[in-house]
C-alpha cells in the first residue's frame, strides 16, 4: 500500500499528528506497539500559561493557549467526545512579597490576560491551606488524554490508519521514492516515539533526556471545583477524584511506581488541603524531554524521508498543536521551522558520530 506518511508511535504526539494529517488529505498509517508503555497514560495533560516555581510565562504562551484552546475544541467536536475541561487554577501566596509581585502583575498587560483575581486573607479559601490568599488563574484546565488517545485510535481504525505492531528498523528501507517497510511504502516515515527513540538507531544522537513523573489519584472528603497548584498540583477530574503530581526523576528509568514518590505527594496534599483524602491509585510515565527544554523537530541531516516529532516534554499538551501546524507547514509548504525546536540545532552531534 502506499502513503504519504508513516508514523512511529501513537501517544499524544503521534495521535495529534495523524489526526492533523489525516484532516488535510493525507493517506497515513500509524505503527503503534501496543505493548510499549506510553508516557501519555501517565500524564495529567494540564495546560496553564505559567511554569516553575517562580510561575513565570510559557514559551510561546501568548501564541499557544489561543491556538490549543482552538485546536482541541475542534478535535473534541469532530470526534464527539468529552477531551477538554477548562478549570481556573489556583496558587496560595507563600509570602507578603509574592502577594505584592502579583498585586503588580495585575496591572501587567503581559501578565493580565491570564489573570482572574486576587485572594486576599480576608477571603481565604476554606478548602484550602492558604493564610495569605493567593492568586486565581484563568485560561487553565486539563486535556483528558485518555479519551484523546482513544479516540484518535477509532478514528485512525475508521480510516484503516492504524497497525499494531512493534516498529522493526531492520524492516525499514530507503529508495528515490521514499520509505518502504513490510510492503507498505511512503514518501516519509516521522517518528513519535517517546522515550523509545534511544532505541530506533535513526534519532539516537539527538539529546533526549527522559524523565520519570509519578501521579497519585486520590479521593478527596468533598468535591474541588479548581486546580489547586503549590509544590503539587491538584488536578480535579471527576466529583471527589483528583490526580495528585507530578515528581521528576532523570535517573530512574523504571516504569514503576515507588514508595518515595507516593510519600511526597502525599506530603505535598497535606500541606495543601484542609480535608481528609484517601489515595486510590499510584500512575508512573517516562516523559521524552530534551536537553534545553525544548522539543525535537525536523528532518534528519542525511536522509530526507526520515523525520521526527518528539521531546514535547512536560509540556506536551500546550506545545503540540502550534508545533503540529509549524512542522507541517515545514514539511508540504518548506516554511523554516522554529529554531527553538528545529532539530538542525543538534545536527553536529550527527556529525561527530559518523
Amino acid at each position: 500500500m502506499r502513503y504519504d506518511y508513516l508514523i512511529v508511535g501513537q501517544g499524544l504526539a503521534g495521535s495529534l499528528l495523524s489526526y492533523y494529517l489525516i484532516k488535510r488529505n493525507h493517506k497515513v498509517l500509524v505503527l503503534d506497539d501496543p505493548l510499549q508503555q506510553q508516557a501519555s497514560a501517565a500524564a495529567a495533560g494540564i495546560f496553564n500559561p505559567f511554569t516553575g516555581r517562580k510561575l513565570v510565562k510559557t514559551w510561546l504562551a501568548d501564541t499557544l493557549f489561543p491556538f490549543l484552546l482552538n485546536f482541541y475544541q475542534e478535535l473534541q467536536d469532530d470526534l464527539q467526545i468529552e477531551l477538554i475541561h477548562r478549570i481556573p487554577m489556583y496558587r496560595p501566596f507563600t509570602s507578603i512579597e509574592e502577594q505584592n509581585d502579583w498585586a503588580v502583575k495585575l496591572f501587567d498587560d503581559r501578565y493580565n490576560p491570564y489573570i482572574e483575581s486576587i485572594v486576599d486573607q480576608g477571603s481565604a479559601l476554606s478548602q484550602v491551606v492558604n493564610p495569605l490568599g493567593g492568586i486565581m488563574l484563568k485560561k487553565c484546565g486539563y486535556v483528558d488524554i485518555t479519551s484523546l488517545i482513544q479516540g484518535v485510535k477509532k478514528f485512525l481504525n475508521q480510516n484503516q490508519a492504524l497497525k499494531t505492531d512493534h516498529f522493526n528498523r531492520a524492516e525499514l528501507q530507503f529508495d528515490n521514492n521514499g520509505v518502504c517497510y513490510q510492503g507498505d511504502k511512503a514518501q516519509r516515515i516521522v517518528f513519535c516515539d517517546g522515550p523509545w527513540m534511544r532505541e530506533n538507531g535513526l534519532f539516537d544522537w539527538l539529546p533526549l533526556r527522559p524523565v520519570k513523573g509519578e501521579l497519585l489519584e486520590i479521593e478527596t472528603e468533598k468535591p474541588l471545583d479548581l486546580i489547586i497548584n503549590r509544590g503539587v498540583f491538584i488536578l480535579p477530574i471527576k466529583r471527589k477524584l483528583c490526580r495528585v503530581g507530578a515528581t521528576f526523576d532523570n535517573r530512574d528509568m523504571q516504569w514503576h511506581t515507588t514508595e518515595s514518590a507516593r510519600n511526597k505527594l502525599q506530603q505535598g496534599v497535606e500541606k495543601l488541603l484542609r480535608m481528609k483524602f484517601i489515595i486510590t491509585k499510584q500512575l508512573a510515565g517516562i516523559r521524552p524531554a530534551s536537553l534545553d527544554r525544548r522539543p525535537l523537530i525536523g528532518i534528519h541531516p542525511e536522509y530526507e524521508p526520515l523525520a521526527v516529532f518528539n521531546g514535547l516534554g512536560t509540556k506536551g499538551v500546550s506545545l503540540a498543536p502550534y508545533l503540529i501546524e509549524s512542522f507541517y507547514e515545514f514539511l508540504e509548504q518548506g516554511k523554516p521551522m522554529i529554531p527553538d525546536v528545529a532539530i538542525s540545532r543538534y545536527f553536529s552531534l550527527y556529525y561527530n558520530k559518523i
